[in-house]
């Protein structure tokens, strides 16, 4: 399969363009369309490939050069748009450049905005034309714009309800009975089951939602569309009065799947929401424009550093949920990246590798991306859809950080729209973004301001790198603290209750804040050894809050903080001299607490 075999087809008619408009501002004379393919082959190889392949028709089942259709349709565009002319008819006929179309800077020309969406006007304005001349029942039946969609949700069956999203949230939806999903239209949320208030009934529409992606994976055996829900009503709409608006007794099909809702009830449903909903309405009318959504106006590029146990993960949740409101850290969500980097992370890992695949019982050598590179992906595809992309990396010291970014490390400079201020050249990640249409040929490869990086350092890790001046300078670095986080009840997050002893029943929150006075008035050690408040997270069940105690918080005190403090103090009671004594004391549930700890537990 050559390169341009994985375009679609309206991106093969855009490849070809610039090639002819290149071999005809270098010819003398006008050249049959012969000779303007013979000259394209010699410049491209790609071309060379294309025009060479055999393709198979799936009605006849009789081969075709697809190059052939393409190519007479990017002469066509081109013509009607006065770039191109002609002397004399049919096969005898000769194509020359127009003063307007020797006039066009090819190396700056932008083939999508300057031809083919012209193009496309010429052709909407043709087919006009031609329906005029129809009566109104073949319009009815074929003109089928699809100027709304539906997308049902079943609680029951999927674990999803448009009653979970709030606005700005996306959710990765399956389809299999639409081909052609249309990037930026509009569609309705319709739930089958109620929700968990008394406002959120069953059978009926919840939310607007559009198109804002699709997912490009090979892996995958169903289509799966990006939906992200733009306006929510207060009072869901039922169905039952969704076909009241209705004049001709017709009914809103909302059966399961993703699928578009005829021009006739789109429109009336258009028209109705002008006055629920007029500042959404108007952008409902056109499949082009994305719905403005509260995004970043800058890009993040930052480091969370802190103790164990802080909440660096969980204050990275609060960061995303200003562009997906309902975020955690559970979601499906395509455009949330995550990993950890250890010991063994490499620049490959990280950004990709050619690696053997294998398709059909061959295998070939193909480049595989990185999450770096996956991430970079899904951000150029969506910079202009107010769509925000975030790569979280777990643990930044504790691999080759340098090494791991390599040449990325240029991309990290922004400038002040947020995009990197230098580009770089690699070959697998450009010929990687060229072949899934995330950039056009000619390009270099730069970060868009949609991208951010979060990174979270332990600050009390041993055995760490250490990040350069020159890398940290490219972060923005911000503590965060073993401070307990309160909760929306007056209570704080993650707080629990362990039983020690038969008697003695600590609370999480109280408890880690005692041993952290301990650490640093008794034992002298630096801020870095202390518990967040996540150290240990609530289990729901006694015996394994235990666990975590006994496997957990036992060892990493006496291993990591007791025995590296020069003082008299202690975390633990008198007579405990070795760890095993320790475990063993807190499975027979007996004191393991020394009085420092237990008489600051009483303090707070």
């Amino acid at each position: 399969m050559g390169y341009i075999d994985t375009l679609n087809t309206e991106e093969r008619v855009s490849y070809l363009i610039k090639p002819i408009l290149k071999v005809l501002s270098q010819s003398s004379r006008p050249l049959t369309t012969a000779e303007i393919c013979s000259q394209m082959i010699k410049l491209d190889p790609y071309i060379a490939e294309y025009a060479e392949a055999l393709y198979t028709s799936g009605k006849t089942g009789k081969p075709y050069k697809d190059f052939t259709k393409r190519f007479s349709l990017a002469i066509k565009e081109l013509e009607v748009l006065k770039l191109l002319s002609r002397e004399g008819k049919g096969k005898k006929s000769r194509i020359l450049l127009t003063q307007e179309g020797q006039d066009v800077d090819i190396s700056a020309l932008n083939v999508e905005k300057e031809i083919r969406v012209k193009a496309q006007n010429h052709w909407k304005e043709r087919r006009k034309k031609v329906t005029g001349k129809k009566s109104k029942t073949d319009n009815v039946a074929k003109n089928e714009n699809r100027l709304l969609w539906r997308a049902t949700a079943n609680f029951k069956e999927s674990g999803f309800s448009w009653y979970q999203l709030e606005v700005g949230d996306v959710v990765t939806y399956n389809y299999a009975t639409e081909k052609n999903i249309e990037i930026g239209r509009f569609g309705l949320g319709y739930n089958k089951d109620s929700g968990a208030g008394s406002n959120q009934p069953a059978g009926s529409i919840v939310c607007v939602f559009q198109i804002v992606d699709y997912l490009i994976l090979p892996d995958l055996q169903t289509n799966k569309a990006v939906l992200r829900c733009v306006h929510k009503f207060d009072n869901p709409i039922s169905l039952y009065e969704i076909n009241s608006w209705f004049n001709d007794g017709s009914s809103l099909n909302l059966q399961g799947g993703l699928a578009s809702i005829s021009d006739t009830q789109a429109d009336i449903i258009i028209n109705k929401f002008e006055s629920i909903i007029p500042k959404l309405s108007p952008f409902i009318k056109s499949s082009k424009i994305f719905l403005p959504i509260d995004q970043r106006e800058h890009p993040l590029q930052i480091m969370l550093y802190g103790a164990p146990g802080t909440g660096k993960s969980y204050s990275i949740s609060f960061l995303i949920r200003q562009s997906y409101p309902s975020f955690n850290e559970c979601d499906d969500n395509p455009y949330v990246f995550r990993t950890t980097i250890y010991r063994d992370y490499s620049y490959f890992d990280f950004v990709g590798n050619i690696m053997p695949v294998t398709k059909d019982g061959k295998i070939s050598y193909e480049f595989v991306p990185g999450i770096f590179t996956t991430a970079l992906f899904a951000a150029l595809r969506n910079q202009d859809s107010g769509i925000d992309v975030y790569l979280i990396l777990e643990e930044m010291s504790r691999g080759d950080i340098a090494s791991i970014f390599g040449d990325i490390f240029q991309l990290l400079d922004r400038d002040d729209t947020g995009k990197s201020m230098y580009g770089i050249n690699n070959k697998s990640i450009y010929e990687y973004l060229i072949l899934n249409g995330a950039i056009k040929p000619g390009y270099k490869i730069v970060i868009p301001k949609n991208l951010h990086i979060i990174g979270t350092v332990n600050t009390s890790d041993q055995n760490v790198n250490v990040i350069d001046t020159a890398f940290k300078r490219r972060f923005d670095f911000k503590y965060v603290g073993v401070e307990p986080i309160k909760s929306n009840n007056n209570g704080y997050v993650n707080n629990f209750s362990i039983n020690f002893t038969s008697d003695n029943q600590y609370e999480w929150v109280k408890l880690y804040q005692a041993i952290n006075h301990v650490i640093i008035n008794d034992l002298g050690l630096a801020e870095d050894k202390q518990l967040g408040p996540f150290f240990l997270k609530d289990k729901g069940n006694d015996d394994l809050n235990r666990d975590q105690v006994a496997n957990k918080l036992l060892h990493y005190l006496w291993q990591d903080v007791e025995r590296v403090s020069y003082t008299s103090g202690s975390l633990f009671a008198d007579g405990i001299t070795s760890f095993s004594q320790l475990y063993y004391a807190f499975e027979k549930r007996e004191n393991i607490l020394s009085k420092s700890v237990i008489e600051q537990y009483g303090k707070l």
